[in-house]
C-alpha cells in the first residue's frame, strides 16, 4: 500500500515489513533513504522513518506487521551530543563502549552512531557484546564487523569475525565474554579503524551486573562511556565510573518492547541465518582440538542438538554448528554446520536447540 507521509513525522514500523521511499526525503536512524530504495523490517525489531519533507511510502506488511504514524522525530536531540564529542577526540582509535538495560534502544543508537560517524568520512570497527540479542553474527557470540557506508540496522553489516561464548546470557558466562570482548578488540584495533563502537547486553543491575560491566570498562579502556538510560537503571553502576567520557542520553520513545518469547524467537534467526544450507558432517574426535576436553557428552539426542562454535587456525572463527549424536565407539562427533572448510579447533556451548533450530529449554 502507498502511504503519504507529510514533513517533520516518523513513520514506525513493526516487522515483518518491506518499507520503500517511492517519493520525497526521509532517512532512517540518520541514514537519508534513496528514492525507490527498500528496506526490510526483521520480525521482532521495529524501524523509524523519518520526513525530511513530503514522502510517499509502499509499505508491504507481513503476519503481525505493523504501522503507526507520530509526529516529530524519534531520534532524541541527546544522541547527537555523544557523536560531536567522538568527532572532537583527536586519538586513534577513540572505543566507545555504550551501556543501558534490555530494550531501551542500544543498537537503535549504536546505528545512529555509526551513521553519523560514516557520514564524517570516518571509519568505525563495531563489536556485539551482546550475547542474547546479538546484532552482528549469530546469538551466543560476540561479533565484529566494520561500517564504510551507513545502515538501517547493525544486522545489516558484514559478519567479519566472532567469539563463540556458548551462551546467551553472561550470567553465567561473564569471564568468557570478557575474553571474547578482548580478542574482537585486538582485532578491531589491527584493522586501524578511526573508531570502535562497543555495544553490550541489558545485564545492569544487581552486583554481579556491574561487577561485569566494571570489568568490561577497565579491560577494554574506553575513551567515551554513553548510557542508554530510561530512568535511573544506570545510576550506581555509572556511579562507580566517575571521571570525564560519561555520557547519558535518552531512549528513542518509538523504542519497542519486545517479550522474552519475541527475543527467543530473535535469537533463532539468527541461527536459522548463520545454519543455512548446513549438512551433517562427522568429525573424529582425533582431529580436532576440543574445548572443554571432557566436554563431549555422554548421551547426545538428535533433537536436543548442542550449540558449538568452529573455529580453523589461530582466532578465525569459521560459523557454529549444532552437535547431533556421538559415535561413542568410532569416536565420532555429528555436527550439523553450515561450515565448509576443515575445523581445527570446537568450542562447546550451552545452548541446546531442536531440529527445526529452535532453543530447548534445559
Amino acid at each position: 500500500m502507498h502511504r503519504t507521509v507529510q514533513p517533520n513525522r516518523t513513520l514506525l514500523v513493526d516487522g515483518p515489513a518491506s518499507v520503500q521511499l517511492v517519493a520525497g526525503k526521509a532517512e532512517v536512524l540518520g541514514y537519508p533513504l534513496k528514492t525507490e530504495q527498500r528496506v526490510l523490517v526483521r520480525e521482532g525489531k521495529r524501524q523509524p522513518f523519518y520526513t525530511v519533507e513530503t514522502s510517499v511510502f509502499n509499505v508491504l506488511l507481513g503476519a503481525n506487521a505493523a504501522v503507526q504514524e507520530v509526529e516529530g522525530c524519534t531520534v532524541p536531540a541527546s544522541w547527537s551530543k555523544p557523536v560531536q564529542t567522538v568527532l572532537s577526540l583527536e586519538k586513534k582509535p577513540v572505543v566507545i563502549i555504550v551501556l543501558g538495560a534490555c530494550d531501551v534502544g542500544k543498537s537503535s543508537f549504536c546505528t545512529y552512531m555509526v551513521n553519523k560517524l560514516v557520514e564524517a568520512k570516518r571509519s568505525v570497527a563495531v563489536i556485539d557484546g551482546d550475547l542474547g540479542q546479538s546484532d552482528i553474527g549469530p546469538s551466543a557470540c560476540v561479533g565484529f564487523s566494520a561500517a564504510s557506508a551507513p545502515v538501517t540496522e547493525l544486522y545489516n553489516l558484514r559478519f567479519l569475525n566472532g567469539c563463540f561464548v556458548g551462551a546467551t546470557s553472561p550470567v553465567k558466562a561473564a569471564t568468557q565474554t570478557i575474553k571474547a570482548l578482548n580478542c574482537m578488540m585486538a582485532e578491531a584495533t589491527a584493522k586501524q579503524a578511526d573508531y570502535i563502537l562497543v555495544n553490550t547486553d541489558g545485564f545492569v543491575s544487581g552486583e554481579a551486573a556491574i561487577r561485569y560491566k566494571l570489568s568490561i570498562i577497565k579491560e577494554l579502556k574506553p575513551d567515551v562511556v554513553v548510557g542508554v538510560q530510561m530512568g535511573d537503571e544506570l545510576e550506581e553502576l555509572m556511579s562507580y565510573l566517575g571521571g570525564g567520557g560519561l555520557m547519558m542520553v535518552e531512549p528513542s520513545p518509538a523504542v519497542n518492547q519486545r517479550t522474552p518469547e519475541k527475543r527467543k524467537l530473535l535469537r533463532e534467526m539468527t541461527y536459522a541465518k548463520y545454519l543455512k544450507k548446513s549438512k551433517l558432517h562427522c568429525i573424529p574426535i582425533s582431529q580436532i582440538n576440543l574445548e572443554p576436553r571432557n566436554g563431549v557428552p555422554k548421551e547426545q539426542k538428535p533433537e536436543r542438538g548442542l550449540l558449538v562454535g568452529l573455529y580453523g587456525r589461530g582466532t578465525r572463527f569459521l560459523g557454529i554448528g549444532v552437535l547431533r549424536a556421538v559415535n561413542s565407539e568410532r569416536k565420532v562427533l555429528k555436527i550439523q554446520t553450515a561450515v565448509r572448510s576443515k575445523p581445527f579447533r570446537l568450542v562447546f556451548g550451552k545452548v541446546h536447540l531442536n531440529e527445526k533450530l529452535q532453543e530447548v529449554e534445559d
